[in-house]
């Protein structure tokens, strides 16, 4: 009899066990599903424009309608000339103190320019400087070999407009020129030469004397 019960209290647990694990259930848990995050998207930064630096423009001739000409007109205002338009344009500028600057035009087969030097170093031309200083500039600027004795001037005579004009050759270089001096104020010399090469003077003796013609104050 005790052995009998025992068997049925065994069994009557196991039955238990069984029924607590079927209500419970015995299967593998399902994972709750995880949610993907979205990653935000950065907000585009508006790109700046990149400055463009601002040359530095040197005075460029302003070309006319017709004749095929070409009106230069002095930075300063200085004065304006009319030039051939297919003539080469540089200027040259006295980078160390300033003094002077120099516009050159050039002929297509470099026989003739015109060119005219500004110079003002604040201290004022008075009586002779005028001539001794424009003698200098030609020895300087226009001698063959950088030395006096090299340019010889030829006739020296004061002009309607108050200017002077020098005729002068250059004995070693085979070319000569006509320049003409000014001041402006007590301090701003103006020297205004055209120049030709000996063998060409018949060529542009014509082109260059219409732009001495053309020569005026804008």
């Amino acid at each position: 009899m005790k052995k009998q019960g025992s068997y049925r209290l065994f069994a009557l647990m196991f039955v238990f066990v069984f029924v607590s694990l079927a209500c419970y259930g015995g299967g593998t848990p399902t994972p709750a599903p995880i949610q993907q995050q979205q990653q935000s998207q950065p907000t585009p930064v508006p790109q700046q424009p990149t400055p463009v630096p601002q040359q530095d423009v040197q005075p460029t001739p302003e070309q006319q309608s017709s004749g095929g000409l070409t009106t230069f007109t002095d930075q300063n205002k200085y004065y304006a000339i009319d030039i051939p338009s297919d003539w080469a344009y540089s200027q040259t500028v006295d980078s160390e103190k300033n003094y002077y600057y120099i516009d050159t035009f050039t002929s297509p087969d470099q026989m003739a320019l015109v060119e005219n030097i500004v110079y003002d170093d604040g201290k004022p031309f008075a009586g002779n400087d005028k001539g001794k200083f424009a003698l200098y500039l030609l020895n300087t600027f226009y001698s063959k070999t950088g030395k006096e004795g090299d340019i010889r001037v030829s006739d020296d005579r004061m002009m309607e407009d108050g200017s002077e004009r020098l005729i002068w050759t250059s004995k070693a270089g085979g070319y000569s020129g006509i320049s003409f001096l000014e001041t402006r104020g007590t301090n701003t010399f103006l020297l205004f030469t055209v120049e030709w090469v000996n063998s060409a003077e018949d060529q542009y003796k014509s082109t260059l004397d219409d732009v001495i013609a053309s020569y005026r104050v804008p």
